[in-house]
């Protein structure tokens, strides 16, 4: 199942899923200024977002050099973690993660030192709880 369709789901199950051992296929595409330095969209992002039967998702994204990314999920009281891991790609602010399994993509929009969690339609998730899908860059 997809990130963001966990998410959004639900936190019941033990299931684990294993951590995909295929490396990347595609090196990340450069959607603002590919000449610049490092793009400080680069590092890990940490928070607990949202869940509809427990108390949150610890959620640890990790946005690689080389255009790959880790995903490390953990539903809080209950006994299911979750990794994942894929290519990523940034056009404008729209990160655009690709599941390695080929599971459908999940995505953020890139702020500053922080990702906020979009729904598959790419649109920032509204309600009580929008403030919550945040995920803060840690140095």
């Amino acid at each position: 199942m997809a990130a963001a369709a966990l998410i959004l789901v639900s936190c019941g199950g033990n299931a684990q899923r294993k951590t995909a051992q295929t490396p990347p296929q595609e090196p990340a595409v450069c959607g603002v200024s590919c000449d610049a330095a490092l793009p400080d969209y680069e590092g890990t992002y940490r928070g607990t977002l949202p869940a509809a039967d427990c108390p949150g998702i610890e959620t640890t994204l990790s946005l690689k050099a080389d255009g790959s990314y880790t995903l490390h999920l953990v539903y809080l009281e209950r006994d299911a973690a979750f990794d994942e891991t894929g290519t990523y790609t940034v056009e404008d602010d729209l990160l655009t993660l690709q599941p390695a399994d080929g599971e459908l993509p999940g995505y953020y929009r890139v702020e500053e030192r922080r990702l906020r969690h979009l729904d598959a339609d790419r649109q920032p998730i509204t309600g009580e709880l929008a403030d919550h899908y945040l995920l803060e860059k840690k140095s």
